[in-house]
């Protein structure tokens, strides 16, 4: 659309080149793979221009020659800015086909020990850190199909009716393998404490409370090495279903916030990226947060029923780790 090669800093801090606490291409890096440079794209933050559209592009879409194009942002970025997730510790959590907690830094903070993704912000002079579940709604569509039920909130409301106890069976969501905290390609999902009298609403009670406590695990992570984590903003597919919120809230400790729109996050944040590079506005001014829909408080009683379950939770991994690594071979 523009005839030049640019990239934004949070899309060029996945690809291993850059020096992300710089906010610039690492030459050390680049001499590695024998590259330079003159081989890769110009850097902008996601609030700058990155050229304009030119006048072949202006035709053929029927819009006017010269439009600036945003350096914009990677998808999870995009989606912090539509949620107004832009100041150190404010963070979302995306329950989509895979699972997404995102809190905003103040600066580089990287722990490649627990496989925490440490990026630039779409936003200049702010950072970001995730913890990145590679299996999170998409579970609770496979359960669905496991079992034969075609009624998924129906599904889901026998679960909830099920509840959960100390003797609910326990399911580890690492279909694809798991990335935070584990890093561990090998890994697999595991149904636990399976017994006669098992049913469909009790192995899908275990997928939403496997996912939440995987996002327990995530956010011990983040807070890690004196990381701060406030206020959590929940989008996503999963976010309409509201008991999995109930079993967020309590397996992280946390309330979990629901905004009006955070369904269209991403598709906010380009815009208002888009909007930020004509250069005349403040990001603060311009990435509000939604307004709140619901807050979801964690019940007592049942933080404290996961936070015992989620020791049996960690364990049954450690212990499988070696038996992960032995089956893939």
């Amino acid at each position: 659309m523009t005839g030049e090669k640019f990239s934004d800093l949070s899309d060029a801090s996945g690809t291993m080149w850059l020096d992300v606490g710089r906010r610039d291409w690492s030459d050390l890096m680049l001499a590695a793979t024998g590259l330079t440079r003159a081989n890769m794209p110009q850097l902008v933050e996601g609030t700058s221009p990155a050229g304009s559209i030119t006048a072949a592009a202006a035709q053929e879409l029927q819009l006017p020659s010269r439009i600036p194009v945003a350096g914009g942002g990677g998808d999870n970025a995009a989606s912090a800015v539509g949620l107004g997730v832009v100041s150190p510790g404010q963070a979302f959590l995306s329950l989509g086909t895979s699972g997404v907690l995102f809190v905003v830094t103040d600066r580089f903070r990287p722990n490649p020990e627990r496989a925490a993704h440490a990026f630039c912000h779409c936003l200049p002079g702010r950072w970001h850190q995730m913890a990145v579940m590679l299996s999170a709604a998409s579970v609770l569509d496979w359960v669905a199909q496991l079992t034969g039920q075609s009624d998924l909130p129906q599904l889901v409301a026998s679960a909830k009716a099920q509840g959960v106890s100390r003797h609910s069976p326990f399911f580890l969501p690492y279909l694809s393998g798991e990335r935070t905290p584990h890093n561990d390609p090998h890994a697999r999902g595991v149904f636990f404490g399976i017994r006669p009298d098992t049913t469909a609403a009790d192995l899908t009670g275990a997928v939403l409370e496997g996912v939440a406590l995987a996002f327990a695990d995530g956010l011990d992570v983040l807070v890690e090495k004196g990381g701060t984590v406030g206020d959590i903003t929940v989008t996503g597919g999963g976010a309409r279903l509201p008991y999995w919120g109930e079993l967020l809230a309590a397996a992280l400790n946390r309330p979990m916030t629901y905004r009006s729109g955070g369904e269209v996050g991403a598709a906010l944040g380009a815009a208002r990226l888009a909007r930020l590079a004509l250069g005349t506005e403040r990001p603060e001014d311009v990435c509000i947060a939604p307004p709140i829909e619901r807050v979801v408080e964690p019940d007592a009683s049942l933080a404290s029923l996961l936070a015992i379950r989620r020791r049996t939770f960690v364990r049954l991994y450690e212990n499988l780790k070696s038996t992960f690594v032995e089956y893939s071979a």
